[in-house]
């Protein structure tokens, strides 16, 4: 039997799928053994309830309504996988996806994750002091990277990701596991109908703000081996601006699922806001509105104001609140 690799991403409704949320975008890119582009496939899916963060992933309630649903899809998206490796940038967590959206459709719980790659993990090995971003990893490995937000576009930019570390060590042992465990897994056969795919008609330029340009220059962070996994989910509730009550329980449902502890949970944000800070200083000048939205992300880390400045003023003091004296009283003031 003939292998290869399939490249997958998928654009969902939400974090986690445990919270009810859904795919809403597959892309697949198949490669051969050696990485070569042997063709693509992508779909929008109508996910069956509201479509979530419309604004980071850009499609559209007319389009979700009139595409197919999973089940629709689930025969030829089979046929592309079975037999290949899979792969994605944070293979977990769109496989976690895929595996709910197949137990929907009554087949169990597939343990998607232990038969693919992820070139998010595979960083480390082949990117020296990269980001844990598609966009970082892209930009460290010379690959173009995703030209819109949609699940095909970023599905060839983690292609490329693939390819490079292919070139870089064909003889990595990881490639030949990879590949008995693909031709073994066990993908279940599904007959019927097929819809035809629903592509969606003008994808969005990659999001631009502020929030957005820092996380994704944010440091690997390999030990503990779960934490790219839970920052990553954090990246996205920070450049979903779901700054919230909601977006700390979506948070606390990723540190679940990634098996992190508490005291771990709080060193990564420790890390994670100092490392936040460091990047938004990094041309030395930092508007209020910035400010202000780094002190509701310390916020959501469980951090304080105070923890904030002293982050911000590490590499730059000139960005330190300043106090402004009072007669009888200091005020701080930012």
């Amino acid at each position: 039997m003939s292998w290869g690799y399939a490249v997958i991403d998928v654009e969902t409704t939400g974090l986690l799928p445990s919270a009810g949320h859904r795919v809403a975008e597959i892309g697949v890119v198949l490669l051969d053994p050696a990485g070569a582009v042997q063709d693509e496939w992508r779909t929008l899916v109508d996910p069956g309830r509201d479509l979530g963060a419309q604004h980071l992933h850009g499609i559209t309630t007319a389009d979700a309504r009139s595409a197919p649903a999973f089940a629709a899809i689930a025969p030829e998206l089979t046929r592309l996988l079975t037999g290949r490796v899979l792969v994605a940038h944070n293979l977990s967590s769109d496989a976690r996806f895929l595996a709910a959206e197949y137990e929907r459709i009554g087949y169990g719980a597939l343990h998607v994750p232990a038969a693919g790659l992820c070139t998010m993990k595979l960083s480390n090995s082949f990117l020296y002091a990269a980001g844990r971003s598609l966009t970082a990893c892209c930009e460290a490995a010379g690959v173009p990277p995703a030209e819109a937000r949609s699940a095909l576009h970023e599905a060839r930019a983690a292609a490329g990701l693939l390819r490079y570390y292919l070139q870089l060590s064909p003889d990595d042992p990881r490639w030949t596991w990879a590949e008995r465990t693909a031709r073994s897994w066990p993908w279940p056969v599904l007959d019927g109908p097929v819809a035809a795919p629903a592509p969606r008609r003008h994808p969005d330029a990659v999001p631009d703000h502020f929030l957005a340009r820092i996380v994704e220059v944010l440091p690997s962070v390999p030990e503990p081996p779960q934490a790219d996994e839970y920052l990553t989910a954090l990246d996205a509730t920070l450049v979903d601006r779901n700054l919230s009550i909601d977006g700390q329980d979506a948070l606390s449902q990723a540190a679940e699922h990634c098996g992190l502890e508490q005291e771990q949970v709080s060193a990564l944000h420790a890390d994670y806001l100092r490392a936040l800070a460091a990047a938004a200083t990094a041309g030395g000048v930092l508007d209020e509105p910035e400010r202000e939205d780094l002190v509701l992300v310390a916020e959501l880390l469980g951090s304080s104001r105070a923890d904030l400045d002293a982050a911000l003023a590490a590499d730059h003091p000139a960005l330190a609140p300043r106090v402004r004296q009072a007669p009888d009283t200091a005020v701080l003031t930012c």
